[in-house]
């Protein structure tokens, strides 16, 4: 017996970290992960080619352990390969969009077509399990999942928002290089004193205002992690409708108009390597199927 799986997912950028208060927001960005899965008989031993691409093997081999789990069955070897573009621990959701890709490989390779929320459920589990997220991402794996702008209760797992983002918004990444923030290290009471801003920025978030809500949240963990606020003052004087830290950074992200991308970019250049970007409006692809929202 042998079963196959492919899947493709985005990656994303936050516009407020859940960290805080637990719940979040996050919009889908046009950095692709994709995985292929192989199912055979077995005793249940997974082998995983791409480790260079996620960072470590964790989250891969969670998601299939809590994957199968879920779908009943056993005794089957799984072996698992990702390519991602997305740099690892940086802030840009590497872990989310591998986790996500994996699953659906799994789904594919299963015959199985989840919904949104079972999906959801399964990518937070394994993300918790597997120590790469605090809060388990549910924001980060629904933008993935369902690309967009969503809003999500993380401690509840449960999708608040969901909306598409306009066709003529880019977003602008500067990664600086050689710098990383694994999520097992992050000191997440350096965002406690700021609570109530981090509040106050998903109220926004749940109304829509998705440029005031991401530049609240950047201000307010730039102060906290002691990034300094100049590199979003910077990217808001050349034309960026927004800025902020992405995830546990470094990563700085800019929302901007096409016609202004190049003059945000300069705004960001000394911070790091810079990437212009699409946004994603798509949801996952697995086999020849796409999810259902």
């Amino acid at each position: 017996m042998e079963l196959l799986g492919e899947a493709i997912v985005g990656g994303a950028v936050t516009v407020v970290n859940a960290i805080p208060i637990g719940k979040g927001a996050a919009l889908g960005v046009a950095l692709r992960t994709s995985s292929k899965v192989r199912l055979t008989e077995g005793e249940g031993v997974v082998r995983f080619h791409g480790a260079e691409e996620v960072g470590d093997d964790r989250v891969v081999r969670a998601t299939v352990e809590t994957v199968l789990k879920w779908a009943g069955v056993r005794s089957l070897d799984c072996e698992v390969e990702v390519r991602s573009e997305i740099p690892v621990a940086v802030g840009l959701k590497s872990s989310s969009s591998a986790a996500s890709a994996v699953a659906f490989a799994l789904f594919d390779a299963l015959g199985r077509e989840p919904s949104p929320k079972e999906a959801l459920e399964l990518i937070v589990e394994a993300s918790l399990r597997s120590g790469t997220s605090i809060t388990g991402a549910a924001d980060d794996a629904s933008a993935c999942l369902l690309g967009g702008f969503v809003v999500t209760d993380n401690t509840a797992r449960t999708l608040l928002r969901r909306e598409e983002l306009r066709d003529d918004l880019v977003a602008i990444l500067s990664v600086p290089r050689g710098k990383r923030t694994f999520t097992r290290d992050f000191k997440r009471e350096a965002l406690t004193p700021f609570r109530e801003v981090f509040e106050t920025a998903f109220e926004l978030a749940e109304r829509g205002d998705i440029f005031r809500a991401m530049t609240i949240n950047g201000l307010a963990q730039s102060a906290a992690l002691g990034f300094g606020t100049g590199l979003i003052a910077d990217a808001l004087r050349a034309g960026a409708y927004s800025c902020s830290i992405s995830g546990t950074g470094p990563s700085i992200v800019a929302l901007a108009s096409r016609s202004d991308s190049v003059r945000v970019a300069e705004a960001l250049s000394s911070y790091g390597e810079l990437m212009v970007i699409e946004v994603n409006n798509e949801p996952v692809t697995y086999g020849n199927k796409r999810l259902r929202i």
